[in-house]
């Protein structure tokens, strides 16, 4: 490629004019040259003052061979640029598109980063508030009642003896109910869990205690309004077989679907958010249903 040489339209049209001119001047020329002859009649005599004339005739000829050969190669050359460039823009292109494509998936990794980190943050806060709201061990509960009453004479040992038993057995009797309680919340939390991996939903706790069902939104045009969602979540609770579904206030603020009210039990709860979830437009779904086992 070092080797070509590139000419530009008016350099290749001047050469061409320049062949042009020569061509011209050559055949004025010799035609000059003849008509001596012709006037003589002798036409095939040609005298010896001819020959400098035949060689600027035949440079002339040269000379327009040579810029007719130039001009066919700009010809070739800008053709060639031509369809190179083509092809270096439809690279181009092709790359770039290429880099949308990774982007957007970029984008979407992150998101789905972002939800589960949420949760998982969500999670940790909920037990540290549980511990938080514990009291104190039975053991240090214990010495703080016995450090904090006065010794007692030797007739009066027996009935605070049975005190501090009983004592004792309300506090095993409190941390088995706290137990108790910290299970039914680990059995909630996994029944949301379960039922959001069979039905194709993400789901995180709040602090409050409301359960919040996400998914992707499907990419169909235009967002249904508020008043829209409620109304098809509505009628999707409508459908239930249980009465406490029915019944459930749903209120829609922004896109986002919020279900108030009590249930029977942690699976009517997730068969309402369910079938809320199964509206078509929704994408979250706040669940503050109280089941009452």
């Amino acid at each position: 490629m070092s080797r070509i040489r590139w000419f530009s339209g008016p350099t290749i049209l001047a050469l061409a004019l320049f062949g042009t001119a020569c061509r011209s001047e050559s055949e004025r020329a010799e035609g000059a040259v003849r008509e001596p002859g012709d006037r003589t009649g002798d036409r095939s005599a040609q005298p010896e003052g001819q020959t400098p004339r035949q060689e600027g005739r035949d440079q002339a000829e040269r000379l327009g061979d040579k810029a007719e050969q130039l001009a066919r190669e700009g010809q070739e050359l800008g053709k060639e640029a031509r369809e190179q460039a083509a092809r270096v823009g439809e690279k181009a292109e092709q790359l770039a598109e290429r880099g949308r494509e990774v982007g957007n998936e970029v984008n979407s990794q992150m998101n789905r980063v972002g939800e589960q980190t949420g949760a998982l943050k969500d999670d940790k806060g909920q037990g540290g508030r549980d511990q938080a709201a514990q009291p104190a061990a039975p053991r240090d509960q214990g010495g703080r009642d016995q450090a904090a009453q006065p010794a007692a004479p030797k007739d009066q040992a027996a009935p605070r003896g049975a005190q501090g038993r009983e004592a004792q057995q309300n506090q095993a009797g409190g941390a088995r109910e706290r137990a108790q309680q910290q299970g039914n919340a680990a059995s909630t939390r996994d029944a949301w869990t379960q039922a959001a991996k069979d039905d194709d939903y993400q789901v995180s706790f709040g602090r409050d205690g409301a359960v919040v069902a996400t998914k992707e939104a499907k990419d169909s045009g235009k967002r249904p309004s508020d008043e829209e969602l409620r109304n098809a979540v509505g009628g999707k609770l409508a459908g239930s077989d249980h009465e406490a579904v029915k019944k459930l206030s749903v209120s829609v603020r922004n896109g986002v679907v919020t279900l108030q009210g009590s249930v029977a039990n942690i699976k009517e709860a997730t068969e309402a958010v369910k079938e809320a979830m199964e509206a078509e437009g929704v994408t979250k779904v706040i669940s503050n249903i109280r089941p009452e086992s």
